[in-house]
This record gives structure tokens, sequence and C-alpha cells, in this order.
């Protein structure tokens, strides 16, 4: 409906450093709503000189995120209440709280997000908006990086335009052929893995083991029992931040999720696990805070926003109470740190105001160009299993795979980069079955 209502799309661009480059690289790096505009900002530097030399780098905020449009829901003090929450209700009490504080956010959402974008802001639209990026851009065909959540929107863009595809690699691979519950599952699984080394990490590591001495795996379960039992510890913030903030188990469990993606972060968590039982829980809520969108400026950008509106729209997810209370005990013995949290985290979906419009089933993007697939095989978030299974699903498509944990693959390998880099640039693919170390 060209006539009809019309939205505005963020992009950014970093020229090449070639007055001559191949084209434009199109990236997206995940979420549901990552803003690619912050992300190319932030990860300019990060980019090999040879792909800045082949390429413009482009990014955008999809429709209902960052500056496109944006989603809106809660305020920051709203917000802070929500990461708060008991991740894993079980008594029945916890349970009513929990589904009070969910339809108070929907509410939200709704009162403060136009209805008409609501019901616009699923993966499936986004992937036009991706076409005519392709098209604004002077291009006839795409160029397309995409992280995690990113390779999702990739498959469908390489499903719906295959013809409009120049080169498509695809990094943290989200596998279409499973429904939300089975995503869950296989993502808490994929967690579990990744703390299990961290504890294999810090038995191992110098400073982990002097922060940790009675071992990292009995000191977090220390930290996890007395928040569980009600205690709350204090994060002390600048005031800029909300000033003193209270650190429940909601809080530490998002900081440990969030420590997972990346090896680098694994200190961090160790030291913010000494902290915690030592009764300062401020590195745990800046870490938390962090993960969930806190800005210099003290505020939270909409990315929890955007996450639930777009993935409520994008694929069916359990309506009854019954349900998810029967899902949680069963994911908890699958991933006994991880799996309640995952099976309560689209409760949001059950009440929301749009129904799902996704279709779950595997994407072989017939008549699209060969397209690289990249997975790690600690990849806490997008398990590595989901790489092997895009890459066996698409009719043209090539595993690339990382040896290590961490989320993706780019950024923390050379080998990967230069693999990639390659192929985007010559449309060489690597040799099957190559394999990278991590840097």
């Amino acid at each position: 409906h060209p006539h009809g209502p019309t939205l505005q799309l963020s992009v950014i661009e970093l020229p090449s450093t070639s007055k001559a480059p191949l084209g434009d690289l199109v990236m997206n790096p995940g979420g549901p709503g990552g803003s690619g505009v912050e992300f190319l900002t932030g990860e300019a530097s990060g980019f090999p000189a040879a792909l800045r030399s082949s390429f413009n780098l482009v990014s955008f905020d999809p429709r209902g995120v960052g500056a496109s449009d944006p989603v809106n829901c809660l305020d920051t003090a709203g917000i802070r209440r929500l990461i708060a929450l008991d991740p894993a209700p079980s008594t029945s009490a916890q349970i009513s709280s929990v589904v009070a504080a969910t339809k108070s956010f929907v509410a939200a959402c709704k009162a403060k997000t136009s209805p008409q974008l609501l019901k616009n802001v699923s993966s499936a639209v986004t992937v036009q908006d991706m076409d005519r990026l392709r098209a604004a851009l002077g291009q006839s065909k795409l160029n397309y990086l995409g992280f995690s959540y990113g390779t999702y929107l990739g498959d469908l863009y390489a499903n719906r335009y295959p013809s409009h595809v120049r080169a498509m690699v695809l990094d943290g691979a989200v596998d279409p052929a499973l429904t939300s519950t089975q995503s869950d599952l296989q993502q808490a699984q994929g967690f579990e893995t990744d703390l299990h080394d961290f504890y294999t990490y810090c038995a191992t590591n110098s400073t982990c083991k002097t922060e940790l001495p009675q071992g990292a795996q009995t000191a977090l379960h220390q930290l996890i029992a007395e928040l569980a039992a009600g205690k709350s510890i204090p994060a002390h913030l600048k005031a800029v931040y909300g000033g003193t903030q209270p650190v429940t188990l909601g809080v530490a469990d998002v900081a440990l999720a969030g420590s997972l993606y990346s090896k680098q972060t694994w200190p961090q968590l160790a030291q913010a696990i000494q902290q915690g039982l030592a009764g300062d829980g401020t590195l745990l809520a800046a870490i938390a805070y962090g993960y969930e969108g806190l800005q210099a400026n003290g505020k939270f950008d909409n990315e929890i926003a955007a996450n639930t509106a777009i993935n409520c729209v994008d694929r069916p997810s359990p309506t009854s109470i019954a349900t998810y209370r029967q899902l949680a005990a069963t994911m908890a013995k699958a991933a006994p740190d991880f799996g309640a949290g995952e099976a309560w985290g689209t409760l949001a979906c059950a009440y929301w105001p749009v129904a799902s419009q996704g279709k779950v089933g595997p994407l072989h993007d017939p008549g699209s160009p060969p397209i690289l697939v990249v997975g790690s095989t600690g990849d806490p978030a997008t398990p590595y299993r989901w790489a092997k299974a895009v890459a066996s699903q698409l009719d043209k498509g090539e595993l690339l795979t990382r040896t290590g944990p961490g989320h993706t693959g780019y950024f923390s390998s050379s080998c990967v980069q230069r693999a990639t880099d390659g192929y985007l640039t010559t449309l060489a693919l690597p040799p099957k079955g190559t394999v990278c170390p991590s840097s």
C-alpha cells in the first residue's frame, strides 16, 4: 500500500577506503532489536582493512528498532523493574507476580506504540525493507553479512529474493525449522555448556582461582541460592543510572547470560560473582543493564521492546500458564541453570495484541547463489547444531566452523575473517569442511 502509512528507516554507511569499491555490504547485528546503526558505529575499527577497501559498509535499524520508528513500552525505571523480575517463578504467588508484571509491560507497549506499527514489524516485512535498501543503494544484487538473528533475516531474504543475492554470510545461524519451544530449549542447553566451560576456565586461570577459591561453580550456586531465597544485593551506580539499585535473581541471571557471549568477559564474570558474595552488586548490575541496552545517558534503548514485538509476531508461542509451568520443569532438567528461565522467556507473547504471523520450517533458498554459514562449536546463543542444520537445509549452503566458546565467529577468529572476506570479495568459498581456530 504505497499511499498508506509510512515509516522511516535509519541507515548508516562507512565509506570504503578505496575509490573504486566492489559495492555495498549490508549487515545486521542480530537481536531481534539490535541497532545496526550503533553496531556499525561501535565496530567500525574491528573490520579488516581488506574488507574496508572492498566495500562500503552499510547497516540499518530495522523497523521498530532504534531510530526506525521504534516500538516503545517502558521508561527507564520500568525496564529496571522488568529486568529484576524472577526469571523462573515456581510457586503460585511467584507466577502470579510475574504474570501481572508481564501484562503491565504488554499494556505499556500497546499504550505507547501505534497498533499499525505493532502489526508491521515482522522479519518478513523487514526483508522487504532490505530489498528497498538494496535498490536505494543502486545495487542490482545484495551483499549481506548477518550475525545471530541477522542470519534469519538473510535466510528469509534469500528465500524471497534469490536472484537479488550476490553474496551472503550467515554467522551464528538461527534455525528457522525450530519452534520457539525447541529453540528455547536448545539455547538453554547451549548456555549451560558454555557455563561449564567457564567453570573449567576458572579452575586453571590463576586470577579466577584467587577470586573464587571455593571454585566458580560453588561460588555461583551460593550466590544464586541466596538471591533465590529472596536476598537482594545493593548496586551502587551513578545517579544518572538510577543511583543505588537492588540486584535480584533476575538481574544476576541476565548478567550471567550476558557474560557468556564472549570468553573475554569471563574474568569480569568471576569478579562480579566474588563481589556479589561480598555484598556488592554493582558489577552484576552494570553487566545486566549493559546487556539489556543501557546507554551512556542513563536511559535504555528499545531493544527489549523491539525484541518482544518482533519475536511474538515471528513465531507462535505457548499461551497457557499451565504450559509454561510444564515447560519450565522439563527444561530445567535438561539445563538446570538456564532451562526454566528460557521457558518463561516468551510469556509476554501469551498476551501480545498481535497474533503470530510467521511460519516455522526450513528455508531452502532455491535459486540463490552459494551461501556461507559460520558456526562456532561453543556458541551459547546460537548453538553450533543450528549452523549445521541451516547449511544442510540450504540448496547451496557451505558450513565454515570455528572452534571455541563465544557467540558468532567473525570477530573471534582471523581465520574466519579471511575466509569470509575472501568469499565476499571473490565469491570463492573456503574449502569444504574448513575449521578455523579462535584467535
